[in-house]
């Protein structure tokens, strides 16, 4: 009896330790990948602009060093681009005061009037840039919108999405509670 007891003892005591060694915190990529996000290999520093958004004021990406940022490439022509708009003014309203940074680059060749009057018809609060050349397109590579390229707060781009995305969804906002947090 004393033998199966001790038998038992060491079995719980052996389950619990490998719990323990087999369930380590997981890890930022295997969270991007989780929520659908292609982690970006290596410390790609994301190269910096300056923009200005529908107010006219200039916004270089270099002020926002120390927080997490949301990089959203669209146009109001875009199918997929409005179709994932709503989810993200969702992540914008959740996010917005907690040192995340949303900033979406409207690549529309129109003036930036129609790009305006788009964001306020549709009640979108959350910040617009206007690059009407597309030189950021070319700057991080872009070949296709919508793309989002996620940048941790040390400036390295850690997961990019091409394509519409449901950005409301628990995968995504464990990867940006933990890229916030860390």
């Amino acid at each position: 009896m004393i033998v199966k007891g001790v038998y038992f003892r060491s079995f719980v005591l052996i389950f619990i330790l490998l719990l323990v060694l087999h369930s380590p915190a997981e890890g930022i990529d295997t969270l991007l990948q989780k929520a659908g996000i292609k982690p970006i290999k290596g410390s790609q520093t994301a190269p910096n602009f300056y923009l200005e958004d529908l107010n006219g004021k200039k916004v270089d990406l270099k002020q926002f060093r120390g927080k997490v940022v949301f990089l959203n490439f669209w146009a109001t022509w875009c199918g997929p681009c409005k179709e994932e708009m709503p989810s993200m003014e969702a992540l914008y309203q959740k996010f917005k005061e907690r040192g995340f940074v949303f900033l979406t680059i409207s690549v529309d060749y129109e003036e930036k009037k129609k790009v305006k009057e788009f964001i306020d018809k549709h009640h979108y609060t959350f910040p617009v840039l206007i690059d009407s050349k597309c030189l950021t397109l070319d700057l991080y590579g872009v070949k296709g919108i919508p793309t989002t390229i996620l940048i941790d707060k040390k400036g390295r781009m850690v997961g990019k999405v091409i394509g519409p995305k449901d950005w409301k969804h628990p995968e995504i906002i464990s990867v940006l509670n933990q890229l916030i947090e860390k």
